[in-house]
């Protein structure tokens, strides 16, 4: 056997394979946030026949002489670029205009420290709804990371401002609706506060609400706090603080509560969700979606279907706002420092804006594809053909002899 023979056989293998990328793109020319990926051939291994050589006092230098053994793969690389918006009329599709990914994952998640963003999925697709129990998810249920809106420590004093965004990462969920009577929606810091029923009832926060479980204060009983007013003839319940318990911290709002429902639901370029609530007409903002960068965004890893991770190869992931919402006069943040979030301003910077009412487009080009289809079809000819010019030769060699 010639060496010919094995560099057509590689090369019969290696236009295959490049056909296999041409049909994967082509297969997703209509996938919603698809990427697509390109193959680049490599020289195989090399023999020399003849070393260099830089020459010597009375002869001249020569050059290598090597036989190359045929072809095979080089790369399979990712283009993560932005692709085309394409209206969907759906508000809460939303694409991600520039770089970066949505962040998804199960609800029980935390980030204790940087290291802990590589445990989510990345995605590009923005196909997204809120579920039976509140929960912002996406097409496939996973539940979609951000920047929750949370009570404002000063709140009711300052009640122009009654709710401010967290630069904790948490799954992204409708504000609960409060009951009546409303014993477990309690101001933060155990101020007084009246609440009508329907009402969106945010998570309290401030340095003395305890959100870890192994705490002795953590959802305690709100009576042993406050007492409740009867309701009014609008429905509302007055909740005032005792001063003659030992217990300082607030009541945690019960996380299996109904949810209130919202209308006329819209995803704004910095990703703050906002809704109308059906019961009551109050404007209710959710949060806002967090928006994941990495150094090499061509350098994530395919897990399954529209999800990436971010692994060896893509860089340092960091997680932002779009259009740095999260640092506005607006939108104040309030920056949280403990064990659970480890350090939250390390992770709030500006991203890319987002377009609402459609997804991006697969970046799969039928034209470049059916080009490439062309040419690895005539090098796949090429290499059958080398094949069958050297079974020819080796026929010739062996009918010498008759």
């Amino acid at each position: 056997m010639t060496g010919a023979m094995y560099a057509g056989i590689s090369g019969l293998k290696t236009h295959m394979q490049n056909l296999n990328v041409i049909g994967h793109n082509l297969a997703n020319v209509n996938t919603y946030g698809y990427k697509t990926q390109r193959m680049i051939f490599r020289e195989s291994l090399y023999g020399t026949k003849v070393a260099g050589s830089d020459g010597t006092l009375t002869r001249g230098g020569v050059n290598p002489s090597q036989i190359g053994y045929g072809v095979e793969v080089g790369t399979i690389d990712l283009n993560m670029a932005s692709s085309t918006y394409t209206p969907t009329g759906y508000p809460m599709d939303t694409m991600i205009d520039g770089d970066g990914f949505y962040l998804v994952g199960n609800k029980d998640q935390e980030v204790r420290n940087m290291d802990d963003l590589t445990s989510f999925d990345l995605t590009r697709l923005g196909d997204f709804n809120f579920d039976p129990k509140g929960y912002l998810v996406d097409g496939d249920g996973r539940v979609v990371y951000g920047f929750a809106t949370v009570q404002n420590p000063d709140y009711p004093a300052n009640s122009d401002d009654p709710t401010i965004f967290s630069s904790e990462l948490v799954p992204l969920r409708l504000p609960l609706a409060a009951m009546d009577p409303s014993k477990i929606n309690v101001a933060a810091g155990g101020a007084a506060a009246t609440w009508k029923t329907g009402e969106a009832v945010y998570p309290a926060l401030d340095n003395a609400a305890k959100t870890d479980p192994t705490d002795e204060h953590y959802n305690v009983d709100p009576e042993d706090l406050y007492t409740f007013s009867a309701p009014d003839a609008d429905g509302k319940v007055t909740v005032t603080a005792k001063t003659d318990t030992s217990i300082t911290s607030p009541a945690v709002p019960n996380q299996e509560g109904e949810c209130v429902q919202l209308n006329s639901i819209k995803i704004g370029t910095n990703g703050i969700i906002q809704g109308i609530n059906e019961k009551t007409g109050e404007t209710v903002t959710v949060g806002c979606l967090a928006v994941a960068r990495v150094v090499n965004p061509d350098g994530v890893t395919h897990v399954d279907g529209p999800y990436y991770r971010a692994m060896e190869g893509s860089g340092k992931l960091t997680v932002g706002a779009p259009e740095g919402a999260l640092n506005t006069e607006e939108n104040p943040t309030i920056f949280l420092n403990n064990k659970k979030t480890g350090a939250p301003g390390e992770m709030v910077g500006e991203a890319s804006k987002i377009r609402s009412s459609g997804l991006e487009a697969s970046s799969a080009d039928v034209a470049t594809e059916f080009a490439s289809m062309i040419t690895t079809q005539r090098g796949y000819q090429a290499n059958t053909r080398l094949i069958t010019v050297t079974d020819s030769m080796l026929e010739e060699l062996v009918n010498m002899k008759r």
